[in-house]
């Protein structure tokens, strides 16, 4: 008995000891004051960093908690609960790539005792929130929520944004039991643009920067906008993901950057080669592993009935570990999203950065972000160009990694990345300017200005040359000597397709296609034929055009990649084409000449809006069929989802305007759920400024969180 009492005290003594360990003060919400300006954005503010992460967490809540609950579903496994088979698919991936393992086993030792208070600011806002709107609530089981949910949840996106789900459904879906299967993945057509210039460049001397992400125009990975202020150093507007706890772009008082999506090579797929005498052991360096199970109970929602559904996943060597359904051959995956949990961390440093300095210092420290390029400008006019990511130090050239890699040798099982430094980048060029618009990463300034594109692998750089948007920018710098702030902002908005960009280059067959030898779509040729390449409202051309290309894309099943590389095409097929196009058009709007405003529509709710542009614009549009009320029209699911302009002086950001595409909330019964769709479509820009007195007095609203 003795000895029980014993063990129960050293047990009592461990908890209290955890929980002391783990004990925050508790925030008072009446310390933080949220000031919602006209069109909603929060500007949130308070003594110290967790009180304006307390802000932020309601605030964010208030517009998207939909989407912010769905980011905590998925990092609690209860995504099957709420989406059903759908959801469950979530769960699975999540659990597969060890992502609640990953933060449990380094919570403790992987961040900074100051971070770790302002995530538990956030937690606790988040928490009183859903405590304040049970009614809101979908799944009561998922709060309160913890650090270490939101922390799976960064570890769960950034595995997502890498493609690492498209391998997990190959190799269960039996992809990989063909020989020879190379990883293919089709990324979605998220892009962005992003440039700077100091004084070499600009007209007064100043430093300038451009920041424009292009992302989901609706849900989760769209962009919410705020200010963070606290006295403890953090002063930040910019944008975040929904249900994010930092700014992941825009500025501070001394510093601001953008990011654009790179393309590195960042998952690897292995084959294991099993012990036949031992079952469930592989063989490694010729010695017998055994795999590690790790099952998962997924909770499936069957109208209504919870249903549990067993599933198994493994861990090898390599990490995450698979069979596939259609074979007894185990598959590992093995990448770097799921090997830190320190992105939040290393946002929230960035944030809090003076200097350049300790803005590198945050990457370095952290080398969390699995990818984006970075444009970077502060007010001692430093510029700046980083393709950084987390990509893989892979010693052994001798395999194919772009292809199924043999998964028995130490050879293959790479444990470093490369360091930061590393990366391709550029820094304060003599012609100063920098940007990047997707394209090759070796080009990011002027001639002999860009870094040395053979110092890294290919797969550094996996889709080099330029697309419409970079050779727009590029010409722009050209023929500029000078730039002022108003030509810096004006070009972000052209509105041509380049007649040198690979899009317009592919399509010779179609500009040197003799309309006189096709009388049946004779006058669908002239169309396009005729175009100026304009890409507003009115162009009837742009419709034909539209359409045409929709009829390769969704044949050919491409992305992206071809505005970089363009693609090949001949007469017969481009004929073929037009002969889909113009049917597409004749059943589905009845005539061939129709303006593109009449058919791409800007919509959100009840409001729908003629809107221009197109693809691989410097402002795009990725526009997608749907349909309205029994009539077709395309509506750009993916579009240019946030910009900010920042000029820099000698005492720090003295102008910042930014502007989205639709409003700040994503709550349809929000005023501010559809304000700024006028504004986007016209191109008027909103005033920002640090100073915490003006928002306290030029307000729509001023509130306390749960005391408005």
């Amino acid at each position: 008995m003795r000895y029980v009492l014993f063990a129960c005290m050293l047990i009592s003594c461990s908890i209290l000891t955890a929980q002391k360990k783990n004990t925050f003060p508790k925030i008072d919400p009446a310390n933080i004051t949220i000031a919602r300006d006209s069109l909603g954005t929060p500007h949130i503010f308070a003594k110290t960093d967790a009180e304006v992460a307390y802000g932020l967490a309601w605030a964010n809540a208030e517009d998207a908690f939909e989407e912010t609950q769905t980011l905590m579903y998925t990092s609690k496994g209860f995504m099957g609960r709420v989406q059903s088979i759908e959801g469950a698919k979530a769960d699975f991936f999540v659990h597969a790539i060890g992502a609640r393992k990953l933060v449990n086993e380094h919570y403790d030792k992987d961040l900074t005792p100051e971070y770790k208070k302002y995530l538990n600011g956030f937690v606790q806002g988040l928490n009183a929130y859903a405590a304040a709107h049970p009614d809101d609530v979908k799944n009561r089981r998922a709060f309160p929520v913890t650090e270490q949910d939101v922390l799976t949840a960064y570890v769960a996106m950034m595995s997502f944004l890498t493609g690492v789900q498209n391998c997990i459904g190959d190799v269960v879906g039996g992809k990989y039991d063909s020989i020879g299967v190379d990883f293919d993945f089709k990324k979605p057509p998220y892009g962005s643009n992003a440039y700077a210039i100091n004084g070499n460049k600009s007209a007064d001397g100043k430093t300038y920067l451009c920041i424009n992400p292009h992302m989901e125009m609706e849900g989760g990975l769209s962009f919410y906008e705020c200010q963070l202020q606290s006295e403890e150093g953090l002063n930040m507007i910019g944008n975040m993901f929904q249900g994010s706890a930092s700014n992941a772009m825009g500025t501070n008082k001394h510093l601001g950057w953008s990011f654009t999506w790179n393309t590195f090579d960042q998952v690897d797929v292995f084959k294991l080669q099993m012990d036949p005498a031992h079952k469930l052991q592989y063989l490694f360096d010729g010695k017998s592993q055994k795999l590690e199970k790790r099952p998962v109970w997924l909770k499936v929602n069957w109208h209504g009935i919870v249903i549990p559904v067993r599933k198994m996943t493994y861990t090898s060597v390599y990490g995450t570990t698979l069979k596939s359904d259609k074979s007894d051959n185990f598959y590992a995956i093995r990448f770097p999203a799921n090997m830190s949990i320190k992105v939040g961390q290393q946002l929230y440093q960035m944030s809090k950065s003076n200097n350049m300095k300790e803005f590198l210092d945050a990457f370095r420290n952290n080398h969390a972000l699995v990818l984006f390029n970075l444009i970077y400008a502060d007010e001692k006019e430093n510029i700046a160009y980083i393709s950084q990511g987390t990509l893989p130090d892979r010693k052994h050239q001798e395999y194919n990694w772009a292809g199924l890699l043999p998964g028995n040798t130490s050879k293959t099982l790479w444990t470093d990345l490369v360091p930061f430094d590393s990366m391709p980048h550029v820094f304060n060029p003599p012609c100063g300017f920098v940007f990047n618009s997707n394209n090759d990463c070796y080009d990011a300034t002027c001639a002999g200005h860009n870094d040395n594109p053979h110092r890294l692998p290919d797969y550094m750089n996996m889709r080099p040359g330029n697309n419409n948007r970079s050779l727009t920018l590029k010409e722009f710098f050209r023929v500029h000597d000078r730039i002022s702030f108003d030509e810096f902002r004006k070009v972000k908005f052209e509105s041509h397709i380049a007649v040198n960009s690979p899009l317009i280059l592919s399509l010779k067959p179609l500009w040197q296609l003799d309309k006189s030898k096709y009388a049946d779509i004779t006058n669908y040729i002239a169309l396009m034929q005729d175009w100026d390449k304009n890409t507003d409202t009115n162009s009837i051309g742009l419709t034909a055009f539209a359409c045409f290309i929709n009829q390769i894309w969704n044949k050919r099943g491409y992305d992206d990649a071809q505005f970089v590389s363009g693609f090949p095409l001949n007469e017969m097929e481009t004929v073929q084409a037009i002969r889909d196009a113009q049917q597409y058009m004749l059943s589905n709007f009845g005539a061939i000449e129709v303006k593109w405003g009449s058919v791409h529509r800007l919509r959100r709710g009840a409001k729908s809006y003629a809107y221009s542009s197109f693809a691989d614009m410097l402002s795009p549009s990725y526009p997608k069929p749907h349909t309205f009320n029994g009539k077709l029209e395309f509506n750009p699911d993916f579009g240019d989802t946030y910009t900010m302009f920042v000029r820099y002086g000698k005492d720090g950001a003295e102008f910042v305007e930014s502007l989205q595409p639709l409003g700040n909330s994503l709550n349809p019964l929000s005023p501010h759920y559809t304000d700024q769709m006028e504004m986007f479509l016209a191109q008027k820009m909103k005033h920002q400024t640090f100073d915490k007195d003006y928002w306290l007095h030029h307000s729509e609203s001023l509130y306390r969180p749960s005391i408005k």
